[in-house]
């Protein structure tokens, strides 16, 4: 018999539509932050404080989590986080309306949000197989962040237009709508029920079973790995993006919101691509993949034009969408349901490690050697681990069961 289409299914679309419009709000809110700091302060390194005072209790958070993930509903997790975060966004509008923002306040919100974070993220990684089946994760994933990434590709360019001829107090009171409309999309979600005998273990117990799992899958520890370097370069650009586009390009917010769009549209479109790609060996479609994801920031690099930076970073996310979406795939296939919450927590946490890294790079070395001896670093680093990856028998594993 032919198989139901996601499009079908209720609990899948809820999530997907809550992902959606959570992406939107927080790419939106992601912005504003990033303007407002750099317009209080001019600093590279302010920046990078700002997203540090994010990562940081995001970490901490990060560790202890896993296990509640697997107890409570995690439909429910992903909720509440949603609404919790429109009420935080409440602090900088506030600030605004009354004429007194001042840095702190942002770097509040950035602190709450990190905290927020590592409930929303694992529970939303864990709840998709519960939902859909086996055969159809990667095509459930390539809709979900086809479409997240398309979201990211429209919020920069609205955020831009919005602030460059309004200002940023009406774009953080979108933010605020669209994360409460996130949650209550989010409420439609079918959530199977938790197996009461697995409720009744000890923290501990659940922490060591999380982790013992991990450990012991060898794929699901280096494809981490990989992406902690991708995560590393990320870090990098969250601190230096701004400042390329305004100053080493001397291009306007606008052409900053056009230059962030090209990595989701890129992303959106290769995501679409990806469950149709029929390769011989899925250790080079996903490494060759990072390997041409890497050699953009090679490119950025070198490059004087804002236009062949939009192109670049489109190509960029379109090679990141291969890589990170047989990734993700191969994790939730491979981590039973009981353990998905645990396991995850603990793939996010050796993930996210490597992004305040970057953060830490970018903001002390983008004002000391230049934005641009950095994204060399950077592309060089990823392209090198990406190229080992392909050429050492050792990783031959990635094409186990395929």
């Amino acid at each position: 018999m032919k198989q139901p289409s996601l499009l079908t299914n209720r609990s899948f679309l809820a999530t997907w539509s809550g992902n959606v419009i959570s992406e939107l709000g927080g790419a939106f809110g992601t912005f504003c932050h990033s303007i407002l700091v750099f317009q209080l302060t001019g600093s590279t390194f302010a920046l990078g404080s700002m997203w540090l005072l994010y990562f940081l209790p995001s970490l901490v958070l990060q560790l202890f989590i896993g296990p509640f993930i697997d107890r409570w509903s995690r439909k429910w997790m992903m909720v509440i986080s949603q609404w919790l975060r429109a009420c935080v966004f409440v602090v900088p509008l506030l600030a605004l309306t009354v004429g007194n923002i001042d840095i702190w306040h942002i770097y509040v919100v950035q602190i709450i949000i990190g905290l927020i974070s590592p409930l929303y993220v694992p529970a939303n990684q864990a709840i998709l197989p519960t939902i859909v089946k086996s055969n159809q994760l990667k095509q459930a994933n390539a809709y979900v962040d086809s479409t997240v990434r398309i979201m990211m590709f429209l919020a920069p360019i609205a955020a831009g237009v919005t602030i460059e001829g309004i200002g940023v107090q009406i774009t953080l009171a979108m933010v605020c709508i669209l994360l409460v409309v996130s949650g209550c999309a989010l409420l439609f979600i079918d959530e199977p029920r938790l197996d009461d005998t697995e409720i009744r273990k000890a923290w501990l117990e659940d922490f060591r079973e999380g982790f013992t799992f991990f450990f012991k899958q060898k794929i699901i520890v280096w494809l981490g790995v990989f992406l902690a370097f991708v995560q590393f370069g990320v870090g990098v650009t969250l601190v230096t993006t701004l400042p390329y586009i305004t100053g080493e390009l001397s291009g306007t917010y606008a052409q900053y919101g056009f230059f962030m769009a090209g990595f989701p549209i890129g992303y959106a479109l290769g995501a679409i691509i990806t469950p149709k790609i029929k390769s011989v060996s899925r250790r080079r479609t996903m490494l060759g993949a990072l390997f041409v994801g890497g050699m953009t920031f090679n490119v950025l690099a070198f490059n004087q034009s804002i236009s062949f930076a939009i192109v670049t970073e489109a190509i960029g996310g379109f090679a990141m969408a291969i890589f990170s979406i047989h990734n993700l795939t191969l994790c939730q296939q491979r981590i039973p349901n009981r353990l998905m919450g645990k396991v995850f927590s603990i793939r996010l946490l050796l993930i996210r490690v490597s992004m305040p890294f970057g953060v830490l790079v970018g903001g002390g070395f983008g004002d000391l050697v230049g934005i641009r001896p950095l994204y060399l670093f950077i592309g060089l680093l990823i392209s090198i681990v990406a190229f080992l990856g392909m050429l050492l028998p050792f990783f031959s594993f990635i094409n186990d069961d395929e």
